[in-house]
């Protein structure tokens, strides 16, 4: 028995209503489940949420009056309609499950990173799933509920909703140090720095470029510095670009960074330590990968991120265009030891990739150019036209003319002549209110993937 977990959680989850540790010893088990019983855990939830939708839920009660109910196999799901983010926005008290009281529903927003904020809810029965799932990422990474933890998250809202005094005793309680990312400067990453050496932490949570620019300052200040005692950094929110990762598990110690994937209104996988894809938390999500003509993509193939939440009944997510470019792992077990079903690889937002006519260029293949030379402190590919990059760049000291021609020449290189590349010098790329740094942004991608 975890003493932490088990009794001092317990009694937490007692007095808020909460059932997160249960939930939490449920995955624990059914994460070594066969594929098969699985699945069908996955159907009987999938049908019990969408008989609720169409029952309570006025949304959805239209968009799946054609569909015949209960469904015999999960292959069926692709026949329903998608939901996407404008849908959400036009019709929240809509979705909402009506059969429920309003203290129930518990609202919520996102971001906004992609310039497409929204509102929507849980009930304290998604949430315990969605936390729990949480947990058992963090036991992927070698860490636990109740050790001592450090979050490193960027969005202002998240930071305002942290500073009341029942997050903060919350926090407390369970151990956690917040280190908010939005505006960094040295002054700040050296208060984190001590911070982090006296506070001991086994892990580190938060957005990958806050992580990623703490350990460039430790690397340039404190290099050598010992850090036996973290275990896990824990990367979310953002695409974590190959350079990054090399840097912060340089600082912090090989192969201590695990990437997980999700979003605010939806918790979703992330990397056990064979660091082999996503573990995808599939009691509690269905997640499908589909073309630009909604049809299934076979496994290694990038398509677009439909997610269905068996968890919340208050606020049905089905078939949800959650923004994302992904590719699913052939079927099969994690040298882990695990057969959950697994993401191959992340690209990012839909937002955050290229869109050509005749290909898709990725984070990697601007990263990799962005970091062949020093001079580049931060940057950001804009594109409002399938016919047009624009890139901005904000210099350092040791940037030169030299530079701008070499990014000018590799990204026209890239492009193959199927797009105008210009290049922008800018004293600041604003953050949006979200945090996250966003190293490309795509207006048109949406209409091509």
């Amino acid at each position: 028995m975890n003493f932490y977990q088990d009794v001092f959680f317990r009694v937490l989850d007692f007095a808020r209503g909460r059932r997160t540790i249960d939930r939490l010893h449920f995955l624990r088990s059914s994460q070594h489940w066969s594929p098969e019983a699985l699945k069908k855990w996955q159907l009987d939830r999938l049908n019990e949420l969408l008989a609720e939708a169409r029952k309570n839920s006025k949304y959805h009660a239209k968009a799946l009056a054609d569909v015949n109910l209960p469904l015999q196999s999960l292959d069926a799901l692709s026949e329903l309609p998608i939901l996407a983010k404008a849908a959400i926005r036009e019709n929240f008290e809509g979705l909402k499950n009506s059969s429920l009281p309003p203290a129930r529903f518990i609202k919520n927003r996102t971001g906004g990173s992609t310039g497409e904020p929204m509102f929507y809810c849980w009930d304290k029965r998604g949430q315990d799933w969605n936390r729990a799932s949480v947990y058992r990422s963090a036991e992927w990474a070698g860490v636990a509920l109740g050790e001592k933890t450090v979050t490193m998250s960027g969005s202002h809202f998240d930071y305002s909703q942290g500073q009341t005094l029942f997050s903060r005793f919350i926090y407390f309680l369970q151990r956690y140090r917040d280190f908010p990312v939005a505006y960094l400067d040295d002054e700040l990453l050296e208060r984190y720095f001590l911070e982090l050496l006296e506070f001991r932490p086994t892990s580190i949570w938060g957005y990958a470029s806050g992580i990623h620019a703490f350990a460039n300052y430790i690397e340039r200040k404190h290099a050598g510095t010992n850090f036996d005692f973290l275990r896990a950094l824990v990367t979310s929110s953002e695409t974590l670009r190959p350079e990054q990762r090399e840097t912060i598990n340089r600082v912090f110690g090989s192969g201590k960074v695990h990437d997980n994937y999700g979003s605010r209104e939806i918790y979703i996988g992330g990397e056990c330590r064979a660091h082999n894809g996503y573990h995808l938390h599939g009691e509690v999500v269905i997640v499908e990968i589909v073309d630009k003509n909604n049809r299934p993509c076979p496994a290694g193939t990038p398509g677009r991120v439909l997610i269905t939440d068996l968890s919340n009944l208050a606020f049905p997510f089905i078939r949800y265009e959650i923004g994302d470019v992904a590719s699913l792992a052939a079927p099969g077990t994690c040298s882990c030891g695990l057969s959950l079903p697994r993401l191959q690889s992340l690209e990012g937002r839909i937002a955050d990739v290229i869109v050509l006519r005749d290909r898709i260029l990725t984070a990697p293949n601007v990263t990799i150019i962005m970091s062949d030379f020093r001079g580049v402190k931060s940057y950001q590919i804009r594109q409002d036209s399938i016919d047009e990059l624009k890139i901005l760049v904000v210099p350092d000291s040791d940037y030169n003319e030299t530079f701008s021609e070499y990014i000018l020449g590799a990204m026209r290189k890239m492009v193959d002549g199927q797009a105008t590349v210009t290049l922008q010098l800018v004293d600041d790329i604003p953050l949006p209110e979200s945090g996250k740094r966003r190293y490309i942004i795509s207006t048109v991608s949406k209409d091509h993937i």
